[in-house]
């Protein structure tokens, strides 16, 4: 999409061609407000205002639309919503394992589940190979006994290597995908459940103030030992005698 047919993306935000980038974003906010169909607006009024927030948020995109008046759309990243979808599958399995996941580190979990599916891909991808390569030495050893153009076999092989290939193609975006959701998760993390920290840590305290309260008993038992008089009641210790009497 060009310019032609397209208002001014500054008048569409209603700022100045100079706008900083907060004002942008201040002015894209407001008029989401009233554009948005839900609250009396159209499909086009804010598909166009998110056209232009999108264009003239972006320092490279907003340069390129003020040197050549291009308002290109933006371009959807398939790679980052196969990666979520990834996420999304991954983290479907844990949620219905039915196990408590506030004691989990549900990060490393999605990490390892994720890269033993890559590893596992890879695995089948060198298998795929293997058989591209033995297509192709039955392809050179096939010979027809009579004569004739057509070579059914041979066709056959054909169909099984682009099957194969095909196969290999899969996996490989597969693993891309993938290795894009790792890099996504390293920007995330499941903190521990604040309530059940909490308590973990209101345990703890109760621990300690215990532990306090017995060695200050302990401590005041000591004093009153040390100062108590001998008890009259206990039997006198028998005298000491050296092997002289």
């Amino acid at each position: 999409m060009t310019g032609e047919g397209v208002r001014d993306l500054y008048q569409v935000l209603g700022v100045e061609r100079g706008a900083a980038a907060p004002e942008i974003q201040k002015a894209y906010r407001q008029k989401a407000k009233t554009s948005h169909p839900d609250s009396g607006g159209s499909v086009e009024a804010f598909s166009e205002l998110g056209l232009a927030y999108a264009i003239l948020s972006d320092p490279e995109r907003r340069a390129r639309y003020d040197r050549t008046g291009e308002a290109d759309p933006p371009r959807p990243d398939n790679r980052d919503g196969n990666a979520v979808e990834v996420i999304a599958q991954k983290l479907g399995l844990i949620l219905h394992a039915e196990q408590d996941v506030t004691s989990m580190d549900v990060t490393a979990l999605l990490e390892e589940t994720i890269r033993a599916e890559i590893d596992e891909r890879k695995t089948a991808m060198a298998g795929l190979t293997r058989g591209i390569e033995r297509a192709a030495k039955l392809r050179q050893r096939l010979k027809r006994k009579c004569n004739g153009d057509a070579n059914a076999l041979a066709g056959v092989l054909d169909w099984h290597e682009v099957s194969i290939r095909t196969q290999i193609k899969a996996h490989q975006r597969a693993v891309a995908s993938m290795e894009r959701a790792l890099e996504i998760l390293k920007d995330y993390s499941f903190a521990e459940d604040p309530v059940h920290a909490g308590e973990k840590l209101a345990a703890a305290d109760k621990v300690s103030a215990a532990l306090q309260d017995a060695l200050e008993a302990l401590d005041e038992l000591a004093v009153y030992l040390n100062a108590a008089p001998p008890n009259p009641k206990a039997p006198p210790e028998p005298p000491y005698c050296s092997a002289y009497g």
